[in-house]
């Protein structure tokens, strides 16, 4: 799915000097499905950038493999600021997955800035008897044939942070991938799968109106966006917290001149009190930051989901 969210200027013939960037409108990449929590936080970075550059950015769909099929195609891209990726920690996430990808998570990209970081939650159906992390643990040991769980794909951050919180609570799980967010929200909301965990940005909406309810916040602190929330940690699993980062990247060898007014009007639009008020309302904080720090976040990330890959016995693809 391709969505303008800015009126375009009129592509110029040879145009695309790292001088005159940008010339002609610029495509932004999602590995995921419209209406999830990545795409939601791609299409408002978009919008703004827009305005800010004086070109469009189209926001393009790609969903599958946890990612990677939008990130092969950024990797293969000109390396002339043109495509974009925005992504989730799903692109770390593949690199501890996946013996070989079609690109490398690390030497086919520049790295622009961090975005965001979303909170992530337990989500069940409202038929689900449990409240907390302890409930929902002895729930999954007693239920016959295990509970079902949603993820938004095999390899993204929903399914690594459904891993984690396994892993810690000692339990099984029935593991239903989707392609994205709406498609798991879809089967939630209808009660055929009764739980997920995953960001809650694109599930608020049905937590206020009672179609789904949070069984814990995967955090250490209570959040002021869901007050009667309890977390994890406080309800019987200690210690567990994730929160998913996304950011903008784009093809390695892209100028650097380039590199920094991207990363200049991204941080930009990232202190914008009315951008961090639509993103608090979401359920996630601004981060922001220069190429190099979200080039160590990558990096460190890879190495430490590698680990939880081979602390949950799961055998690289």
């Amino acid at each position: 799915m391709a969505a303008v969210v800015a009126g375009g200027l009129a592509f110029a013939p040879g145009a695309g000097a790292a001088d005159d960037y940008p010339s002609r409108p610029i495509r932004m990449l999602v590995g995921f499905s419209a209406g999830g929590a990545t795409d939601l936080s791609a299409r408002m970075i978009a919008l703004q950038l827009s305005e800010r550059l004086g070109q469009s950015v189209v926001v393009e769909n790609r969903p599958g493999a946890g990612g990677s099929i939008a990130a092969s195609a950024v990797a293969k891209a000109p390396a002339d600021g043109y495509t974009l990726l925005y992504t989730s920690a799903a692109h770390a996430i593949n690199a501890a997955l996946y013996k070989s990808l079609p690109f490398d998570p690390v030497a086919d990209f520049q790295p622009i800035t961090t975005v965001t970081t979303t909170l992530n939650a337990l989500i069940a159906h409202p038929s689900l008897p449990v409240r907390g992390a302890a409930e929902f643990i002895a729930y999954a040991k007693a239920a016959p044939g295990g509970v079902s769980m949603a993820s938004t794909g095999i390899g993204s951050s929903s399914h690594m942070a459904q891993v984690l919180f396994t892993s810690m609570a000692g339990i099984q799980v029935n593991h239903v991938p989707y392609k994205g967010t709406g498609e798991a929200i879809r089967d939630i909301v209808s009660g055929e799968v009764k739980v997920t965990i995953d960001a809650v940005t694109a599930y608020l909406p049905y937590l206020r109106n009672g179609s789904l309810k949070v069984v814990c916040l995967g955090d250490v602190r209570r959040s002021a966006l869901l007050p009667d929330a309890p977390t994890c940690d406080e309800t019987g699993l200690p210690g567990y917290a994730v929160r998913s980062w996304q950011g903008v990247l784009t093809t390695a060898n892209v100028p650097r001149n380039i590199v920094d007014r991207l990363n200049r009007e991204i941080n930009a639009i990232l202190k914008s009190p009315e951008t961090i008020r639509q993103m608090q309302a979401a359920g996630a904080r601004p981060l922001g930051g220069t190429p190099e720090e979200y080039a160590a976040i990558i990096k460190q990330d890879i190495a430490k989901l590698k680990e939880l890959v081979s602390l949950a016995g799961i055998q690289p693809q």
